[in-house]
């Protein structure tokens, strides 16, 4: 007992490997939901399912603490300058000054996000638990018992997947398929491509056992399906590029015929309404859904929005952003002359755009999207003026998401956020096609002509886009459009290896006529591959002999 002790005294290795569950010889049989030893627990098939709730932490859109607002992850991409006062570590993962977190660096009161690292060890460590104990319990239907097995792997497997993204890159991270004694806490990283081996096998495993079904039902739409194995498997294959695996985990999705593209039943004549209400309240229940989180945007509406409407205005887009629309007959901005170019960044409406951008984003003087309402961020007297702390800094506010119902419930709601849809796989497909050589297959066209038709753009212009290199900036600049403010951005960033192009120098926001300038909000200064990783917790680095920080930390 005394050697344990002075081991947790030391410093708790990944403390969510650790993550509680080793402070002493005791712990390790007395982690159960209800504080009992194994010998009193592990019995009853109600104790397992218990035991699996504590195997979950989700992802949302609105910032939840331990569960990570993947919204907010734009602001550490060039969509968005984040300025929240909770998880304030995500400005300078943005800005390039983030530092490995310690109790003593925290920038505010409220930082959860960049201890990503010890949240996701502790929840495997409870899934390694169910698995190693669950056999010992008397169920009176056998197939539970394997669907409880089957959601666990799928669980450890994604906990896996945020790690090896988010801390591991290029280094891999500790893989961890069993409980671990204090003995074996510190351990080393695995190398990325065993990380990678060993999460696919796991997904294997479910994908291709009868223990769970393909899709659940409505009413149970928050379990784990081999639908969502299959999801995971493809994102994490295309996340290092292993493009093959990833585009036949896709193609299973796509050729289920269980998916698909979400259009509206509204009768008004804005041709963004398909995408519109996607995100809000009218589409909440559709066949696009493939993995979200129940409520998990219930406050993104106080987050997002300006003082105007008691919100506290953290998420400033972007001008690089918007200059990404094209307009609404599929040119770019950048095609056009000089002049025209020009006016179009002054005035994003200088002429009609995507359809998108008038669901996604309030420009100056939009008067659309809340009843009674224009956007002025110039107003001084205004609650969206750029100089208030809770105004819109960029002068340019997020619309998608933003609805009259949570407006009307003081700024909550019970919104769902989608963490995977089927536009998703469409694009991933096309990607792994254009990144193995196959850029004029039929199917990249067939894919992202439904996307584009879907929100009101013109389909493919293959005059322009004929060339391996043409069509893959229209697939990215599609990818960037349709996902935006999903938290799809900062990894496409790094898969793509754009980071030290798009991630430094300043960054503006909208046209401000008071100065005849563009609003200028920081200089950022990313360099990579060391912002490829998050640093892990500075105390795990210290205490444990054989992990370092990441690659450039």
């Amino acid at each position: 007992m005394k050697r344990y002790n002075k081991i947790i005294f030391k410093g708790l290795f990944l403390a969510g490997l650790i993550g509680l569950f080793s402070s002493c010889e005791d712990f390790l049989t007395r982690d159960k939901p209800n504080a009992s030893t194994d010998d009193d627990f592990w019995k009853t098939q109600q104790e397992c399912e218990s035991a699996l709730g504590t195997c979950k932490l989700w992802l949302r859109g609105d910032w939840g603490g331990d569960e990570i607002g993947m919204v907010f992850q734009d602001g550490a991409s060039d969509n968005v300058y984040f300025t929240g006062n909770f998880d304030v570590r995500i400005q300078q993962l943005g800005n390039g000054s983030l530092v490995p977190p310690a109790d003593n660096n925290n920038p505010g009161p409220w930082e959860y996000q960049f201890y990503t690292w010890n949240q996701c060890y502790r929840k495997i460590r409870n899934c390694c638990r169910l698995l190693d104990n669950i056999d010992n319990a008397y169920f009176t239907n056998e197939s539970e018992r394997d669907r409880m097995k089957a959601e666990a792997k799928v669980w450890r497997a994604w906990y896996h997947i945020r790690l090896l993204n988010w801390y591991g890159r290029n280094d891999g991270i500790p893989y961890v398929d069993k409980a671990l004694l204090p003995s074996e806490i510190y351990m080393a990283r695995t190398p990325v491509n065993e990380c990678l081996d060993r999460i696919n096998a796991e997904l294997d495993e479910v994908i291709n056992s009868e223990a769970l079904p393909f899709i659940w039902d409505e009413g149970r739409r928050d379990r784990m399906s081999r639908s969502i194995a299959l999801t995971l498997k493809m994102d994490v294959n295309l996340q290092f590029k292993r493009y093959d695996i990833a585009k036949a985990a896709a193609w299973e999705l796509i050729k289920s015929g269980e998916f698909e593209l979400y259009y509206s039943t509204a009768t008004d004549n804005n041709p963004g309404k398909n995408y519109r209400d996607l995100f809000t309240y009218v589409g909440k229940q559709n066949k696009e859904r493939i993995l979200y989180k129940g409520g998990g945007s219930s406050g993104i509406f106080s987050r997002c929005m300006s003082g105007s409407f008691g919100g506290q205005g953290v998420m400033n887009v972007l001008k690089s952003f918007i200059d990404t629309y094209e307009t609404i007959d599929g040119q770019t901005i950048q095609s056009l002359s000089t002049s025209e170019r020009e006016a179009y960044e002054k005035d994003p409406y200088h002429g009609a755009r995507d359809p998108r951008l008038n669901v996604s984003v309030f420009v100056p003087g939009d008067n659309t999207g809340l009843s009674n309402y224009t956007f002025s961020p110039f107003n001084p007297d205004c609650g969206d003026y750029i100089g208030r702390n809770d105004g819109i800094r960029s002068g340019y506010m997020v619309k998608k998401f933003m609805t009259e119902d949570d407006r009307g419930n003081n700024g909550q709601g019970s919104l769902d956020f989608v963490i995977y849809r089927y536009a998703e796989v469409l694009l991933d497909y096309v990607e792994c096609l254009v990144e193995t050589g196959d850029w004029d297959d039929p199917k990249v066209k067939e894919y992202i002509d439904a996307i584009r038709v879907r929100s009101g753009m013109p389909k493919m212009d293959q005059t322009v886009y004929n060339s391996e290199e043409k069509v893959r900036e229209l697939y990215r600049r599609e990818r960037r459009v349709e996902l935006c403010f999903e938290g799809k951005r900062y990894d496409d960033i790094r898969r793509w290896g754009i980071g030290n192009d798009v991630m430094n120098g300043p960054i503006y926001g909208a046209w401000n006529p008071d100065t005849q300038s563009f609003i200028k909000l920081e200089e950022r200064r990313c360099t990579f591959p060391k912002f490829d990783s998050w640093p892990i917790p500075q105390k795990e680095d210290t205490s444990n002999p054989n992990i370092s920080q990441p690659t450039g930390w």
